[in-house]
């Protein structure tokens, strides 16, 4: 047969005719099929406070979180960003005084009302700070807080915690409902319940039971909304607990961890990021408006030198940076003079001195052990060093500030051994992997039992201990038994406010000191 020209771009032409068509019925059906699924972006981060990077810039930062956002935000305009409480203390620019008062974490509310941050939930910290200045960052939030378990205590009545603006003051939710238009315009109502641990209880702070807060508000959401998530403070077994107890929850975004975690009880999901945005989690969630199910991938996202920093945000953050550099300046402080050389990194990070003993933690303590005379042994709560990273080459002042921002004195507590063995059974064995862990000098565990410079504890005796005040307050983890009213504190020699020449006055003067004698 005799085969033209003509007919064989006639037959190549027909081909593509049916390629298309079929691609295009193909196009149809997949649109088809996804019509009535819509996609929603959550971002997650916790227990954040610091607002610039850590790690000489490596690492963290809220301009880098400001980039992630602003890119998922570009690829679904349904994404919506959390922070799962603790982020208002501590921090060294935090202690911070501007025009007579402490910043007391003004400066991150300022940098989460630029990072665009939407939803936030107490966390323990958020009560380290003074009553009336919570009362003032919340007022100066942009991002909506959800009340969950917490209650304000004033003047022997429980009510809700309240946002003032423009003159009018407005209760907090205990709950939060995200309306969003999915597929095919189709509205999807998310509920928000969110539950805070007791963890810090002062005097204007009442905590409902978290379970059976979250089980009357779970009743309260699910009949108004197409599913439900939890965005809570508490230890992962807490959360896992919370899962059991209401299964129906497809997600919990946890703080309070402050390393990344990721578990699976039943259907639900359970994260927590790095602290200070080290990392971040992205939950990519779909809804079924035909089934009514819910679908949750999660991706830790790791926020280093690969995230760029968004530059609006970036520039907010220098300008705190710089300002604290001048205040210190015009107080005679050089936060760039070197007191120190180490030839290697000295530990702070929170996943290792919450575990074990580290380098940094030996330090600190033993700069206690020396600040006076006398001492048998030294012991410092690992929760109050907040750097959470690692200090290398040359140490400035700022280092020293950053790594102890609490501050405060350190005493030293003459007390019978058996209360010591009794802080170092639970400060080394049940506080392990909290604040409550303790860093230790001149105190040695072995098989058969604690040895106290060389020698083994002998509960009888009387042992000189150089101690933070703070643990000396019976208010650290599990530690309530550690305080000045126990009949086992035989004495306590406390530095007075107005002598100079003790370095005891402030644990940030005692380290300074001990490098600078180095």
């Amino acid at each position: 047969m005799k085969v033209t020209f003509h007919s064989i771009w006639v037959s190549i032409f027909l081909s593509i005719l049916i390629v298309l068509g079929v691609s295009c019925k193909r196009t149809h059906q997949a649109s088809q099929s996804d019509s009535h699924i819509t996609d929603i972006v959550f971002l997650q981060i916790n227990d954040v406070y610091e607002i610039a990077p850590l790690e000489n810039g490596k690492v963290g930062g809220m301009a880098r979180v400001a980039q992630i956002k602003k890119e998922l935000l570009a690829q679904n305009p349904n994404t919506y960003s959390f922070l799962a409480g603790d982020f208002l203390s501590p921090s060294l620019i935090g202690t911070i005084k501007v025009d007579g008062e402490r910043l007391a974490g003004k400066q991150m509310v300022d940098i989460m009302n630029k990072v665009g941050i939407d939803y936030v939930c107490f966390g323990n910290h958020e009560f380290d700070i003074k009553e009336y200045q919570l009362l003032n960052r919340i007022n100066e939030s942009e991002f909506t807080w959800i009340a969950g378990n917490v209650k304000h205590k004033v003047d022997g009545k429980l009510i809700p915690f309240e946002q003032e603006r423009g003159g009018k003051s407005t209760p907090l939710n205990e709950y939060e409902i995200i309306s969003l238009k999915g597929a095919n315009g189709q509205e999807v109502k998310i509920g928000l319940l969110s539950v805070c641990l007791p963890f810090n209880k002062t005097s204007f702070v009442h905590y409902e039971d978290v379970i059976e807060h979250a089980k009357k508000t779970y009743a309260t959401l699910s009949a108004q909304t197409d599913f439900v998530i939890g965005l809570t403070h508490q230890f992962m077994g807490e959360d896992e607990d919370l899962a059991r107890a209401i299964p129906q929850l497809p997600l919990i975004m946890g703080g309070h961890d402050h390393h990344h975690m990721i578990s699976k009880v039943g259907k639900t999901t359970i994260t927590k990021a790095d602290a200070n945005a080290k990392s971040a989690y992205v939950h990519k969630i779909s809804f079924n408006h035909k089934t009514q199910k819910v679908s949750v991938s999660s991706e830790l996202v790791k926020v280093d030198e690969g995230v760029a920093f968004e530059p609006q945000v970036k520039a907010s953050v220098d300008q705190w940076n710089q300002k604290v550099e001048d205040i210190f300046t015009a107080k005679g402080i050089s936060l760039t003079e070197v007191i120190y050389t180490t030839k290697e990194p000295l530990d702070g990070r929170e996943s290792s001195i919450r575990k074990g003993p580290t380098n940094l933690g030996k330090m600190i303590t033993q700069a206690m052990y020396n600040a006076k005379k006398g001492a048998d042994a030294a012991i410092l709560n690992s929760g109050s060093i907040r750097i959470d990273d690692q200090l290398s080459g040359n140490i400035t002042q700022l280092d020293v500030l950053r790594v102890l921002p609490f501050g405060g004195p350190t005493y030293n507590v003459n007390m019978k051994g058996s209360l010591l063995k009794q802080t170092l059974e639970v400060g080394l064995g049940e506080n392990k992997g909290i604040g409550g862990y303790l860093q230790v000098y001149k105190i040695e565990q072995k098989a058969e039992g604690f040895y106290i410079d060389g020698s083994p504890l002998n509960e009888d005796e009387v042992y000189n201990i150089a101690i933070g005040s703070f643990l000396m307050s019976g208010r650290e983890s599990n530690l309530d038994f550690l305080n000045e009213k126990n009949p086992a504190v035989v004495s306590i020699d406390k530095p007075k406010e107005d002598d100079l020449t003790d370095s005891r006055r402030d644990i940030q003067h005692v380290l300074i000191q001990f490098m600078k004698q180095q």
